[in-house]
């Protein structure tokens, strides 16, 4: 009986134990199912690992690394803490003593996400020394109430800064420029008839004048009869738009005063097209620029002033003045366009037509931008090389408006440029 008990119960051992080994096994077969399956997921983080700028890290009370996510992460940091270097170790003294401070006291302010940056420390670096900057958001993992972890989310913020700094700086010059022009943008509501200036309009001396961007009164900043023509324009910009789904030529000028200091007046050349804004309302938006309406359309008479200043600007050396008239003959030149083409005295040009003067290889070029100037009204300005070598030619051409604003004669200013134009002298 005894030995009979005995084996029952060697028996019963051996099925207890057989069947925690076999739930043992299956636990294990099950963990490193898990694990695998688990690091193969993990690996395909690795085919967007260029792509990844977020993780995780988790840190002791000692802010010493205990493991981090995803685990196959290409940036330099993560690399770091994860191959046993800590902040300390990583970062310069002023980043790590700010850094140690936030940790220290970072029950305070757990909603504050702490920037910091390092230096490219890799030999085979392209990133010079630009820093990498990162923004890490900790929270804290309780384990019991004296034990705690940080859980770090850190985000690498230096594409980031670099988008807002070269947005920065794009605003800068934008701004300089606009602020030494004397340039303006303003919108035009077309229901409404509000006008809105998108950025500050500058005085006389070039400085912001303080609050004038934003909705303005516009009947305050210029007379009746100037608003009265941009209204009218605007109307028929919209006829355009609604019957042709024409937007406007945003290269028409429409000529308008606006009240500059002690009510002075101050012509603006503003340009424009129909868009819609913001808030989808359509709206005629574009730019004013300060002009001087006497160069518009220049008048030769009898003042002796003016005579002077023309005989010393035809007599440059180097710059070649011509004006012509519709039918392409020369009413003027000067010595310097003359003596190009082997003409002793200017005024022997007087009344010939261009391709008695002009050789064959510049008159097609100088055909097509007067023909140009006379059909769009309009000024027109080239440059880059001509004729070979390191010839270069700067050419502008304006329109000379009779008193009904008819354009009858087309003046021409232009100059060659080479190499030897720059070499230094003794």
């Amino acid at each position: 009986m005894i030995i009979l008990t005995g084996m029952m119960i060697s028996h019963a051992s051996t099925v207890v134990w057989a069947f925690i080994c076999a739930v043992l096994l299956i636990s294990t077969v099950i963990c490193v199912m898990l694990i695998r399956d688990s690091r193969n997921r993990q690996r395909l983080y690795k085919k967007f690992e260029g792509n990844l700028n977020e993780f995780i890290v988790v840190l002791t009370q000692k802010m010493e690394f205990l493991y981090g996510l995803p685990m196959f992460m290409s940036d330099k940091l993560f690399y770091q803490l994860s191959h046993g270097r800590t902040f300390a170790e990583i970062l310069g003294t002023s980043s790590w003593n700010r850094m140690k401070s936030y940790f220290e006291e970072i029950e305070k302010h757990l909603e504050m996400p702490f920037l910091f940056s390092l230096l490219s420390d890799y030999k085979d670096s392209d990133e010079g020394s630009r820093p990498t900057w990162y923004e890490m958001h900790v929270s804290l993992e309780r384990l019991n109430a004296e034990e705690f972890y940080y859980v770090c989310f850190i985000r690498n913020i230096s594409k980031e800064n670099e988008s807002r700094r070269e947005k920065e700086k794009l605003q800068d010059r934008f701004d300089s420029l606009l602020q030494n022009t004397g340039d303006f943008l303003w919108s035009f509501d077309v229901e409404d008839r509000s006008m809105k200036l998108l950025t500050p309009m500058v005085d006389d001396e070039h400085r912001v004048i303080p609050q004038s961007v934003g909705y303005v009164d516009i009947h305050k900043m210029m007379p009746e009869g100037d608003y009265a023509l941009l209204d009218s324009v605007l109307n028929d910009r919209v006829k355009d738009f609604r019957n042709f789904g024409f937007r406007g030529d945003p290269f028409e000028t429409i000529k308008v005063r606006f009240y500059g200091p002690d009510k002075t007046l101050v012509w603006y050349g503003l340009r424009g097209k129909l868009c819609m804004d913001e808030n989808d309302r359509l709206v005629l938006q574009g730019t004013a620029r300060r002009m001087d309406v006497v160069l518009d359309n220049p008048v030769f008479g009898d003042d002796r002033d003016r005579d002077a200043m023309l005989s010393a600007t035809l007599a440059f050396p180097d710059i070649r003045i011509l004006w012509v008239d519709r039918d392409y003959k020369i009413i003027g030149c000067n010595q310097a366009f003359a003596t190009d083409f082997q003409i002793i005295n200017p005024h022997e040009t007087y009344g010939k037509d261009l391709h008695q003067v002009v050789n064959q290889d510049f008159l097609p070029f100088i055909s097509k931008i007067v023909s140009e100037v006379f059909n769009s009204g309009r000024s027109v300005s080239w440059k880059g090389a001509f004729g070979g070598g390191d010839r270069l030619l700067l050419f502008n051409a304006v329109p000379l408006k009779n008193e009904n604003n008819m354009v009858h004669n087309v003046l021409a200013v232009y100059l060659f440029l080479d190499k030897d134009s720059f070499s230094d002298t003794v």
